[in-house]
């Protein structure tokens, strides 16, 4: 909330709040960082996305200071960690108001169930046959796209249907916009995953569908992203059970998210139900 507040630290506590917690992670990632460099000098070198950073090879020669290392690995949580909690989020909300696709989900994870060992883990080829969960999973990503749209500078004049846009202007792209056209999609604010099994969804455009990009910057999480999200769907429909603890609803700024954080009073499922 705080990247679309006003920067004004004494008129604005959304502000104010938003630079301590963003200073208080800062300190935090500093000391690891700090320690992770210590160990880099003395050549004991990790394989990871701060050993990367912390290498001058993988920089081009370029050594990275630790605040721009921080600096990085804040917006990595915030675009790695926060987008998908709320999607998962989001997806338990449209499968509670949704029973049918919520019992149909099930069938599909408890077949996968079924077929494993009591403490065995859900492998590749499992993830790969999850394919109603796919359907949820794209619809979820469809009808509450976390981030609305990307900023994108013209390099040069661009006509569009008759409208020229000239050379370094910002254009904004939105994403829901067109994710929520119905040219594309039938009753498109509808949650509808079932649409992802007909050719109409299946075969929609590429440029259609894009809660991850595109292009060279098309997020190189999208398949974690994808996989976190059905294991985790796995998980809850197979072992629990839940209801809305209290109303809610959908905001769509900032960012896509539930006004109350949806609440849900949960149970635990046994074997026989």
């Amino acid at each position: 909330e705080g990247f679309f507040s006003i920067p004004l630290p004494f008129f604005s506590t959304t502000y104010n709040r938003a630079i301590k917690a963003r200073t208080k992670v800062a300190e935090a990632l500093s000391k690891v960082v700090r320690e992770r460099r210590s160990e880099s000098e003395r050549g004991e070198r990790k394989n990871d996305m701060l050993g990367a950073l912390l290498d001058e090879e993988a920089g081009g020669g370029r050594r990275f200071s630790d605040e721009e290392i921080v600096d990085f690995l804040v917006a990595l949580l915030v675009a790695g960690y926060e987008t998908t909690s709320t999607t998962m989020t989001l997806a338990v909300k449209f499968l509670t108001e949704t029973p049918l696709a919520l019992a149909q989900l099930k069938e599909e994870q408890e077949k996968i169930k079924a077929e494993k060992g009591e403490s065995e883990s859900l492998a590749w080829t499992d993830y790969k046959s999850m394919a109603f969960t796919q359907c949820v999973v794209n619809e979820t990503l469809r009808v509450a796209n976390i981030i609305g749209g990307i900023f994108r500078r013209t390099t040069s004049d661009i006509n569009i249907r008759g409208y020229t846009i000239p050379k370094g202007w910002k254009v904004f792209a939105s994403f829901r916009a067109v994710h929520m056209n119905d040219e594309h999609f039938k009753d498109a604010r509808s949650f509808n995953p079932w649409r992802w099994q007909s050719e109409n969804g299946a075969a929609c455009p590429p440029s259609a569908f894009t809660p991850f990009g595109g292009g060279p910057r098309l997020c190189p999480g999208y398949e974690l992203a994808r996989v976190t999200l059905s294991v985790f769907l796995h998980h809850i429909v197979t072992k629990f059970s839940w209801e809305p603890a209290e109303e809610d609803r959908l905001v769509f700024f900032p960012t896509t998210r539930t006004q109350k954080r949806y609440p849900i009073n949960v149970q635990r499922r046994n074997a026989a139900t």
